[in-house]
């Protein structure tokens, strides 16, 4: 049995304008940095350390099809960061969105994915980062550096990143869970 995807099931562009703007305005919402920061302090250091793997690697190039060590597309950074630190994670972004348990934004911690839409004429292509800190991802974006391509940081308080938030999905276990 097919599992559908959970993250991807609530974002149907043909389920209409309506829907997606109802999901962009109940995600869009940010935590109190309080919440946010309380989650932080209890990462795990492997979640800290995938986190940290992500963010090392800002600079480098986006690459079609690519999961490092200098080129990247954004699946392929996920995919990277959790190998380099000895977790399990799927190559491909819609294997991603089934691997994890989808969480609210204000319960994430380090580590966990990031989903965001990005522009496509019907509003469907998704992307996937890293969160390393409070509003904080970690995402290879197409095309050159000097277009804004590239592994980047961006701030998912921003207006721009806020309305494309599509959701986060928790691969580690949560800090002080049982493994």
């Amino acid at each position: 049995m097919m599992r559908s995807h959970s993250i991807l099931s609530m974002y149907k562009p043909v389920a209409g304008l309506a829907a997606v703007t109802l999901l962009v305005a109940a995600c869009a919402s940010s935590p109190t940095t309080s919440r946010v920061e309380k989650s932080l302090e209890q990462t795990t250091p492997t979640r800290q350390t995938v986190a940290t793997t992500a963010l090392a690697q800002v600079g480098d190039a986006y690459a079609t099809n690519m999961a490092g060590p200098n080129q990247y597309d954004d699946a392929g950074l996920a995919y990277y960061a959790y190998r380099q630190n000895g977790r399990a994670l799927p190559r491909a972004l819609s294997d991603q969105l089934d691997a994890g348990q989808p969480i609210a934004l204000s319960e994430a911690q380090p580590g966990d994915l990031v989903f965001l839409r990005l522009d496509a004429p019907d509003g469907s292509r998704l992307t996937v980062g890293v969160l390393a800190g409070a509003n904080l991802a970690v995402l290879a974006m197409p095309g050159t550096a000097q277009a804004g391509g590239g592994v980047r940081r961006v701030s998912l308080a921003d207006d721009y990143w806020r309305g494309r938030f599509v959701g986060v999905s928790r691969i580690l276990p949560q800090a002080g869970a049982a493994r």
